[in-house]
């Protein structure tokens, strides 16, 4: 049973509307950084309204209007969801309205004050239940709303994003393309439209491409901002421009976009696009002067691209076309060249055949839809703005049968500061500890990826590149060596928006993509996403964990009193007394007697830090076989010799400071000691040994290797084989699992 199951047979039980205490009728619902300068009320529609519609089906023209919170980007998301009836319905489920009643008698329906709606949230569908109290002032809606319908699912789809969002006020700063990704599950990109006598003389190669897009499952919109504004990178990607499109086809004649962003250098603080910035100068363009453009459409708002076409002219040429759909109907149709209302141009004795204006049907197509000629769409949109759909994805989108579908490769990760926050290239030390994927192309072809990252209320500054990668022996990872002398083949633009995507043309072969933060040692958790129309795989770059040399070294036996030296410089014989005054009759200690000794013989505090009651235990672990928990003065020497080696190495990794090792190094200094271990070993071993500061001691060090090495004898006690794998009762696991 789902939770908005459970709560309407709950409400229909009691017979009272539901209020949602998660996202309470407060003011801190709606702003968290300001004070508005009016109290507001909630309402519930009935309150509103005399008879309250959910979604009044039949209505083919789209009256929704941002109100005063000014997202008009949300309000273009819900036009363009408007337009594809498929995904409508998966995001607004049909079957909840305000006709039924509250009686019991039928608990799977009845209105209960609740909504619920589906939206793509951090790499998954998720149903997001809300109440219908609406915040109003002076008894009237004040965000987004319908002017003459009555519809109330633009409202409560509104009010269920801010729920996922935190607020209202946050959806100030959202932007067109996250609200695209978030309504249908794809991934979005932005090709720029710039303008210019030479784009003109070239239309046929952008025809084309836009007829290649609109070949496969993606959903073309184009939006217009205003010309006063200079034309900036949509945030959520790097721009792609038509003129830059076309030079890569007319260079390669494969049809294809290219990135503007290519080569090996890393974006800097300076070049940070900051999604906030964007969105409000986006809000800014779209509201001056006035919402329409001289040829009428609509500033703000995206149009659907339809179709690509051509009428042939009575004169012999042929002229490109684009059929496009506005939302709000012949309001914001075109008024220029091949419009519904340009009669010269349609006119069947002067300019086209009876037989080409029928084909073309200008006067039979529905609201909203109009033809507009190249030459005007390249001189009045800023924008194009692509969602990319795979198969499952775009199954239940009618428009969109018949496309040729994406090919699509997911991988779900996080980034864990010591373990794969490396932050990006201008990180050299630690760049190649973040996530590498390798990717392969079975033939050449353009492909879009896009990082997302689930941050979405204290978003990360996010990016990735990609590095042509020789063939992979094994699962080694890529090291840092690597990417010193290796020279990226595409780096995207780094951005604190949900989502950055890119599109590159790779030729066959093998790939590697390195999604990064901005700065090391950020966390957060991101889903990568590769479309392509060839076959590609994708998998993770990691290494099998594996012990490479015993980690625990035999001391020499005494002569004439002297054995090896310890970590002071002393031998062990000296040692000895202190051991045996301790010890019981067998001369052996416990792990509180150990600690004893060990806080009696290591000489100063650096290596005193290991001298605590849990590396004692876990000391004693290593060397029990009798199921005592005593520690032999022969294995007392063995620890003592293999300190020593320990210590090498943790201090070879120690390059700032003497006796503190950056959690970034941790996966090198074990390796020093014996242990090959992969991102989730080491994830296990970062949350339990790291401390605040991201750094680790010589104690947490020796600790980390002590469970190492119980954990890999256990193993391999249990896989004499070494099969990989090994089975165990609920008791024996239990065991190990403590023992580790």
């Amino acid at each position: 049973m789902s939770e908005y199951e459970r709560i309407r047979r709950q409400c229909i039980k009691r017979g009272e509307l539901w209020d949602d205490t998660e996202f309470p009728t407060t003011q801190t619902s709606i702003f968290y950084h300001q004070s508005p300068p009016f109290q507001f009320v909630w309402k519930r529609p009935k309150e509103l309204a005399t008879n309250p519609v959910f979604i009044r089906e039949g209505i083919s023209v789209l009256d929704v209007v941002p109100g005063k919170l000014g997202d008009r980007w949300l309000v273009s998301t819900l036009g363009c969801l408007f337009l594809t009836k498929g995904f409508f319905y998966r995001v607004v489920p049909a079957d909840q309205g305000f006709d039924t009643v509250l009686d019991g008698t039928n608990p799977s329906t009845g209105y209960c004050g609740a909504f619920r709606f589906r939206v793509w949230w951090c790499g998954e569908w998720v149903e997001v239940t809300v109440d219908d109290r609406l915040p109003t002032v002076n008894g009237r809606l004040v965000f987004a709303h319908c002017l003459n319908s009555g519809q109330f699912w633009p409202c409560l789809l509104e009010k269920a994003y801010a729920k996922l969002h935190g607020s209202y006020e946050a959806l100030k700063y959202g932007t067109t393309l996250d609200g695209l990704a978030d309504l249908t599950g794809g991934v979005t990109e932005s090709l720029s439209v710039i303008g210019g006598g030479h784009i003109n003389k070239d239309s046929s190669f952008h025809v084309r491409l836009l007829a290649r897009l609109l070949a496969n499952t993606s959903i073309l919109t184009a939006v217009a901002h205003r010309p006063t504004t200079p034309t900036t990178p949509t945030p959520t990607t790097t721009t792609t421009t038509l003129q830059q499109a076309n030079n890569k086809e007319n260079n390669n004649n494969n049809n294809s976009l290219s990135s503007s962003n290519s080569g090996s250098t890393t974006t800097t603080s300076n070049g940070i696009t900051t999604a906030k910035e964007q969105s409000l100068q986006q809000q800014q363009s779209s509201r001056s002067v006035t919402d329409r453009l001289p040829i009428g459409i609509l500033v703000g708002i995206n149009y659907k691209i339809c179709a690509v076409d051509k009428v042939d002219t009575l004169t012999e040429e042929s002229v490109p076309l684009l059929r496009l759909r506005c939302p709000y109907g012949r309001h914001g149709e075109s008024t220029g060249d091949w419009s519904r209302g340009d009669a010269k141009n349609w006119e069947t004795s002067v300019s086209v055949s009876s037989a080409e204006r029928e084909r073309l049907g200008p006067d039979q197509l529905p609201d909203g839809e109009f033809y507009l000629s190249f030459p005007d769409f390249i001189a009045t949109f800023t924008a194009i703005e692509c969602v990319h759909l795979d198969a499952e994805t775009s199954r239940d989108e009618p428009t969109l049968q018949g496309r040729v579908p994406w090919i699509t490769r997911v991988y779900q990760g996080c980034w864990q500061r010591g373990v794969t926050a490396g932050g990006c290239r201008n990180n050299s030390e630690t760049f190649h500890i973040n996530p590498q994927l390798h990717l392969i192309v079975s033939d050449g072809d353009e492909v879009v990826i896009s990082l997302n990252q689930h941050s979405v209320l204290e978003p990360k500054v996010i990016g990735f590149s990609v590095y042509p990668l020789p063939k992979l022996t094994g699962s080694d990872l890529i090291n840092r060596a690597f990417f010193k002398k290796t020279k990226s083949l595409v780096n995207s633009q780094y951005t604190n928006s949900r989502q950055v995507s890119q599109r590159s043309q790779l030729d066959q072969g093998g790939y590697l993509i390195v999604p990064t933060t901005f700065e090391a040692g950020h966390e957060g958790s991101f889903t990568l996403r590769v479309y392509s129309t060839q076959a590609i795989k994708l998998k993770l770059v990691d290494m099998m964990p594996c012990q490479m040399k015993p980690t625990l070294i035999r001391a020499p036996p005494v002569i004439n009193g002297y054995s090896t030296q310890t970590s002071d410089g002393k031998n062990v014989a000296q040692y000895e007394a202190v051991f045996l005054q301790l010890a019981d009759e067998h001369r052996t200690v416990n792990a509180f007697e150990l600690h004893e000794l060990l806080e009696a013989c290591l000489p100063n505090d650096y290596i005193k830090s290991c001298a605590n009651l849990d590396v004692c235990r876990q000391l004693v672990l290593v060397f029990d076989v009798s199921g005592l928990g005593r520690l032999k003065l022969t294995d007392f020497r063995d620890f003592m010799a293999s300190l020593k080696q320990w210590q090498t190495a943790f201090k070879s990794h120690t390059k700032e400071k003497t006796g503190i090792l950056r959690a970034e190094r941790f996966r090198d200094a074990l390796h020093d000691v014996g242990f090959q271990v992969n991102n989730d070993v080491l994830s296990a071993l970062i949350l339990r040994h790291m401390r605040k500061d991201g750094t680790l001691r010589f104690g947490d060090f020796v600790s980390a290797v002590l469970h190492l090495t119980v954990a890999f004898g256990t193993f391999d006690k249990r896989d004499p084989l070494q099969n990989g794998s090994v089975k165990l009762t609920l008791t024996e696991w239990l065991k190990y699992a403590l023992m580790c």
